[in-house]
């Protein structure tokens, strides 16, 4: 059996192959060794992935994991799938590879991750280059959800909010200062808390300010990210996150505007890696 994971901050997509047939697709929690230990790895296996797979029957497992582009990261994210994969050869590789192989298989491109956080690099068919790094949700992760989470609340708590939207939002989530405060600087995974914001911001991207705001957080990602690679306006861009798929009118736009030609944009990278690994 070979078991395929594309792990991100806020989710990870487990698939079961056999033959190079589907056999099982299961959701976890994300695996980002950035906000975890092998602990909290190992425990979120037992009770969130074994239940439904398992993991004496896995022989290859290939794990696509956003921050594990560290020797470190990819170690203790191995150790922690050696402990329950005992019979599997494990391959650890970033996620923007994972994004990459699914996009362009072996053709070249630059391929964007825009989900809880966001990421680029070149691909020439086998390889990735990364042009800058992501840097996280504090001094980077521009156009990503954890980044219009930090900007709509940035606008929120400084009063710069439209009434009516303000009012909405008030009325969808009943946040405190003291809430917010807390989701921030005291509880853990404070990027999920700024993401999950964008599921308010999703359904109102026709509101002028939402659709700003939005096209502004795409316009620094394509100048902080995209435009550190020569080639960008030749080599095809493509996409692979939550945040580009839903808010894909608006990602379009801010690429016209910058004259970057758009390629594919997929939700997840599943289907993309299947066909790679088959």
């Amino acid at each position: 059996m070979k078991l395929i994971a594309d792990s991100g901050s806020t989710k990870t997509i487990w698939i079961l192959m056999e033959h190079g047939d589907l056999q099982n697709t299961v959701q976890t929690a994300g695996l980002n060794p950035y906000f975890h230990s092998s602990e909290t790895v190992e425990v979120t296996l037992q009770t969130e992935l074994f239940p439904y797979i398992k993991g004496e029957n896995i022989s290859e497992l290939h794990f696509y994991g956003a921050g594990c582009s560290t020797q470190n990261n990819e170690m203790m994210i191995r150790n922690a799938l050696q402990l329950v994969c005992r019979n599997a050869d494990i391959w650890i590789y970033h996620d923007i590879l994972g994004a990459a192989r699914a996009l362009f298989g072996h053709s070249k491109g630059i391929a964007g991750i825009l989900g809880t956080g966001c990421n680029s690099c070149y691909y020439d068919g086998q390889s990735v280059f990364t042009g800058v790094d992501s840097l996280g949700y504090i001094f980077g992760d521009e156009g990503a959800g954890s980044y219009l989470g930090k900007k709509f609340m940035e606008k929120y708590l400084k009063k710069q909010v439209p009434s009516e939207l303000k009012a909405q939002f008030d009325q969808h989530y009943h946040y405190t200062l003291e809430d917010i405060l807390n989701a921030l600087y005291n509880k853990p995974y404070p990027n999920r808390f700024l993401a999950s914001l964008s599921y308010f911001l999703a359904p109102r991207q026709q509101d002028s300010f939402v659709h700003q705001l939005v096209l502004e957080s795409f316009l620094a990602f394509f100048d902080t990210q995209i435009k550190q690679y020569t080639d960008y306006r030749i080599l095809p861009v493509s996409f692979i996150g939550s945040i580009a798929y839903y808010y894909s009118d608006i990602l379009r736009e801010a690429a016209k505007e910058e004259k970057i030609g758009i390629g594919k944009i997929l939700q997840n990278p599943v289907e993309g890696l299947m066909e790679y690994h088959r």
